[in-house]
């Protein structure tokens, strides 16, 4: 899983119910079902919370497939602003999307 963070992807679990989560885990925690496939996240998101904490910003980041993570997040951002991966050191880590 730590190399798919250090190209910018994410993986994470589907399950047969229509629940996507995050981590892995040997059962789906909504229908406690074991039919379960690894996909690969879009690496697209939403700030749903942050906090800043030093020099650093470190969000729950909802992704486009309905999962969220906790994730550090480069630069400053505001609850709703839309982010993306970006390749880093083995953790996953974002980068704001700028408005067009």
């Amino acid at each position: 899983m730590y190399e798919e963070f250090k190209s910018g992807k994410i993986p994470y679990i589907h399950c047969s119910c229509g629940h996507n989560f995050f981590y892995p885990r040997d059962r789906c925690p909504k229908c406690h079902g074991s039919s379960l496939e690894v996909r690969i996240s879009s690496g697209e998101g939403t700030v749903f919370s942050f906090t800043e904490f030093g020099q650093g910003v470190y969000a729950i980041i909802e992704m486009k497939e309905g999962f969220r993570l906790y994730a550090n997040v480069r630069g400053k951002v505001k609850i709703g602003d839309k982010v993306r991966v970006i390749p880093g050191n083995g953790r996953p880590e974002f980068e704001k999307v700028e408005d067009k």
